[in-house]
């Protein structure tokens, strides 16, 4: 037991300098120092600055990662610290375990102050994290991914929040808690530290709880954030009730944000109706919306179709039908939302972004006739197929205000959706087919409906063509009567170099200009 206990004694006693000297003065046996074959292969690489070791992982199986090295008895987490330090080409590292312990502080210091590569950091067990101060401060400017898997603490929490907080990494883009189980009060206080970061563009906080103490510290991050970067919020898993959605959306405004994920939160209709406001603002950027395991019902589903009215960025509405409480009455209004049949005017305003609405690969839990206006979304010109397919008779009423100005904007249109559709499937080519008929009807019901206005027009089209007509001819004759004048003033010009003109048509003898001018 003592011989153990001096053995650790004098491990935690070798800093970085005790490996440098050891390594300057003795030609190192890497099989020698290290415990197994694999660690002595990684040691070798990173004192060999071998570019392809990018991402080191530091791990009790070592079966599941590539580039693994599990530390085992001696001076294991000494050395690798000391050639991690001296590394050129590392770029990730990843720590999931400690093994037996050792040296760390060895480890830490190596990393911490002399290492210039590293910009990448998972931390996937419990680490002091204030020992990591020099690394934060030292990579102020290259760490742009931060990333934590252990249950954390509130006391780990406040720790990271202090790190953070005090060394503002302006390089750091993206930063996940991934089932840290953080809690209300340990979300709260890194939320905070976080007000100095409006750089970052990736925040994955699935899975700790933060609840809606931790909604509303996030909310006044991000609005205290002003212009901000963010573009990915992960928020999976956290016990979110509608209260914590509503303090959300009013956080998220101002930001870029492309991808928002809240499934498996406690979200009903209520909470979806209050990001409305988010999805129809002029700064909404949203791509992709996921719901899954909320059981929002009928109800949430005409909130996200109401709001989504007019939305011009959302492509993807992620959640799964038969887990989210949704009727017929829910489906007839994301129906609606892609195609309201009601006008023509209304079926223009449809909603023609979005791609996906329900199951990403299960898309049979989607009724068919909402399928089938996702995928004309998906083509090109949704709006003009959907409709021709919604409007068998097409209804001209509304354009009569126009009288006929609009008349040939309906025929370029029609010509347009000619030209555009493809006989690739029978339903296209019935479609194309019935086209020319429609076209007529529309013309039809102009006449009909303006009878009076269509003679008129008739016979006013007829003088502005003979005015046309009489305004050619008259820039012909004038271009004509000039060009006789052109070849006059020509003739002229020759007869003056020849002499002048001839007497008489009979006599050829040619007299000079100034005898002829003479005797006139």
């Amino acid at each position: 037991m003592n011989v153990s206990i001096d053995r650790q004694q004098a491990m935690e006693g070798r800093d970085f300098n005790y490996f440098e000297a050891r390594a300057r003065d003795v030609v190192v046996k890497l099989e020698d120092i290290t415990s197994c074959k694999d660690n002595a292969r990684i040691l070798r690489q990173l004192r060999d600055q071998d570019t392809y070791l990018k991402v080191l992982t530091i791990s009790d199986h070592a079966e599941q990662y590539f580039d693994c090295f599990v530390i085992g008895e001696g001076d294991d987490i000494g050395w690798l610290g000391y050639f991690i330090g001296k590394s050129k080409y590392l770029e990730k590292l990843r720590i999931y375990s400690w093994g037996e312990g050792g040296n760390i502080e060895a480890f830490m210091e190596g990393i911490n102050n002399h290492n210039q590569s590293i910009n990448s950091l998972r931390i996937g067990t419990d680490v002091s994290f204030r020992n990591l101060r020099p690394f934060f401060r030292n990579n102020n400017n290259r760490l742009y991914q931060l990333e934590f898997n252990f249950e954390v603490g509130l006391e780990c929490a406040q720790s990271i929040a202090f790190v953070l907080d005090e060394n503002r990494c302006q390089s750091l883009e993206s930063l996940r808690f991934e089932d840290c189980n953080l809690g209300e009060a340990g979300f709260a206080v890194i939320a905070t530290a976080l007000r100095t970061y409006p750089q970052l563009e990736e925040l994955h906080l699935q899975h700790n709880n933060i609840g809606l103490t931790g909604c509303t510290a996030l909310a006044d991050t991000l609005r205290g954030w002003g212009a901000s970067n963010l573009k990915h919020l992960d928020l999976d898993g956290n016990s979110i009730d509608d209260q914590g959605l509503q303090v959300l959306a009013a956080g998220v405004t101002n930001t870029k944000l492309e991808e928002l994920y809240l499934s498996d939160n406690l979200i009903t209709g209520a909470g979806l109706r209050s990001m409305s406001d988010y999805f129809q603002s002029e700064s909404c950027c949203l791509k992709t919306l996921n719901v899954l395991r909320n059981d929002f019902g009928d109800e949430g589903a005409v909130a996200l179709a109401d709001g989504l009215m007019g939305n011009k960025s959302l492509t993807s509405l992620h959640f799964i039908p038969h887990q989210s409480g949704i009727t017929n009455a829910g489906w007839a209004a994301f129906s609606k939302l892609l195609c309201d049949p009601s006008s023509i005017n209304s079926t223009y305003l449809s909603n023609h972004n979005i791609g996906t609405i329900g199951e990403h690969i299960m898309k049979h839990n989607t009724p068919f006739n909402i399928r089938r206006y996702l995928d004309l979304n998906e083509n090109p010109h949704p709006a003009m197929n959907k409709i021709l397919k919604s409007h068998p008779d097409l209804d001209m009423e509304p354009f009569f205000q126009s009288k006929l100005k609009l008349l040939p904007v309906v025929v370029n249109w029609f010509q347009s959706a000619r030209s555009r559709m493809l006989a690739n499937n029978l339903e296209e080519t019935v479609q194309r087919d019935s086209l020319k008929s429609k076209e007529l009807s529309a013309l039809y019901k102009f006449v009909r409906g303006m009878p009076s206005l269509t003679v008129i027009s008739y016979w006013q089209q007829f003088v502005m063509n003979a005015q046309a007509k009489r305004r050619r001819i008259d820039d012909e004759r004038r271009r004509l009567e000039d060009e006789r004048r052109r070849l006059y003033y020509d003739e002229e010009a020759a007869w003056l170099r020849l002499g002048g003109r001839p007497r008489s048509e009979g006599n050829s003898t040619v007299v000079s200009g100034s005898k002829r001018r003479r005797q006139e």
